[in-house]
């Protein structure tokens, strides 16, 4: 078994994060275990819980990895795409690839529950903030006069139908056509919804 010394706070932080996600590629996050994870990094159980707090927020720090993923992934979109519009198109086929290629990985981000009496940190939220405040700026852009507490709303609207597509496409439940997939559908459900939020 590895000593502490072995590897500074640091590495042994980005070391334990890497084998997570590693292990999402091919594996459910149930299971994992510490146990597990302490194996597979040559550390003990106890080296891990005091570096990360609980096992509950060891894997929470591994799915705000995966947020940045996906976060990097839309900035791309907004770099590379002029209207406001074919962003958010973008935006979603962006999501539903990513849940397609690493469901585990995806589905970890919504499996994961934090322990009773504990508050999902603020490094989090403003994780997923930052993701919703993208879209936020879309819709503004399409409709300037929109109140905010609308785009707010909108913002929630618009992932929800999309995650349920993605999370419908990757169990293959859409009960369609094959000519009908996840890309269509999500394609039809923002052409729709835009174009009646760009009339309000």
């Amino acid at each position: 078994m590895a000593r502490r010394k072995d590897h500074t706070p640091e590495e042994l932080t980005e070391l334990v994060l890497g084998r997570v996600l590693e292990f999402l590629q091919n594996e459910p996050a149930d299971q994992l275990s510490l146990r597990k994870l302490a194996k597979m990094v040559g550390y003990s159980p106890g080296t891990l819980i005091n570096l990360f707090g609980s096992y509950s927020r060891l894997i929470l720090a591994a799915n705000a990895r995966t947020l940045d993923i996906i976060a990097r992934q839309l900035v791309d979109v907004m770099n590379h795409t002029e209207s406001a519009e074919e962003k958010l198109h973008r935006f979603a086929q962006a999501y539903l690839s990513f849940a397609m290629q690493c469901p585990h990985q995806w589905r970890a981000l919504f499996e994961h529950h934090m322990e009773e009496g504990e508050e999902l940190p603020q490094w989090q939220w403003s994780r997923i903030e930052r993701l919703f405040e993208m879209i936020e700026q879309c819709l503004y852009e399409l409709n300037e006069g929109s109140l905010e507490a609308d785009r707010h709303e909108a913002s929630r609207v618009i992932w929800a139908a999309v995650h349920g597509i993605c999370a419908l496409s990757i169990d293959d439940k859409l009960f369609a056509q094959t000519s009908v997939g996840g890309d269509s559908m999500i394609n039809s459900l923002l052409t729709h919804y835009l174009s009646s939020w760009k009339r309000d």
